[in-house]
């Protein structure tokens, strides 16, 4: 993001109490992004800025990052869900960007407010099908986090959601945890490792029911890139046959990371024009 860009830090409280922090520039309509696994709300700042030349954009911080508060013991893509709706209702904003796991929780918000949420653009929902993902291997991985072990922690998820070359997930653990300790340098990076048991729970409730999303009625924009995971594009592709009147975009020689900051090897101006279009 440059440095000129004008940033308003705000802060609202959940259902519950929870303080649920979150980050806008911009002017327009509002548009709220909801980040996903290893991110915060300034995961997408680079983004946030090409769409903010039309919208009000509105990064959420996932609880357990910046300002807002912890998850409760019992996780459920409802409390996601409800954080999501608290702010859109302090923001008025009704167009929602969802990031890989913040994509199955904007899915879920718009099934649960359909009356809030006008347009809805899914950029790659991990939806694990008929067994798509390692998901019997989350619980080492939560229990590595439980046990302070962030790097292990680390390569699990790797190995789970397939995330880097295909060289790299197909190495043992250990290696991969070796690799991790490298990240793990930040007190952000180890806040968001410390998350991943969400995420991946809210994987792992979602798991094969992508038929669910059916009754999603507002205008939806699914996106994957074309360099992306296998497993990643036939969700997109599964969203796009059972969701009436949705539009799907495939970017070309694009991954999971394009819509994150440059510096973080993304590359949020080949998925900008699809998101200023759909928005309008």
């Amino acid at each position: 993001m440059s440095q000129g860009a004008e940033v308003a830090d705000s802060v609202v409280r959940a259902a519950d109490g929870t303080p649920i922090g979150y980050h806008s520039l911009g002017s327009g309509p509002g548009v709220v992004i909801v980040h996903g696994a290893m991110q915060a709300a300034m995961s997408q700042a680079d983004l946030a800025e090409l769409l903010a030349t039309r919208y009000r954009i509105h990064l959420i911080d996932r609880r357990g990052r910046g300002a807002s508060g912890p998850y409760p013991d019992a996780v459920t893509t409802a409390v996601d869900v409800g954080d999501l709706h608290a702010v859109l209702e302090a923001t008025g904003a009704r167009r929602v960007l969802g990031i890989s796991s913040g994509a199955i929780i904007a899915a879920r918000a718009a099934l649960a407010h359909p009356e809030i949420i006008e347009r809805l653009a899914l950029f790659e929902p991990p939806l694990s099908l008929d067994g798509s993902m390692r998901l019997d291997l989350a619980p080492r991985m939560d229990a590595a986090v439980a046990a302070g072990d962030l790097a292990t922690a680390m390569g699990l998820s790797m190995k789970i959601s397939q995330m880097g070359p295909p060289w790299m997930f197909g190495l043992p653990v250990p290696i991969l945890a070796a690799f991790s300790r490298r990240i793990l340098t930040s007190a952000q990076r180890r806040a968001q490792a410390e998350a991943l048991p969400v995420d991946f729970a809210i994987v792992r409730e979602n798991a094969d029911r992508i038929a669910d999303f059916a009754a999603i009625a507002t205008p939806v924009l699914l996106i994957n890139g074309t360099a992306t995971r296998p497993y990643l594009r036939t969700a997109v592709t599964g969203l796009a046959a059972i969701i009436p009147g949705a539009t799907h975009v495939e970017l070309p020689g694009q991954t999971h990371a394009v819509t994150q900051n440059r510096d973080e090897r993304g590359h949020p101006d080949a998925i900008a024009p699809a998101l200023l279009d759909f928005f309008q």
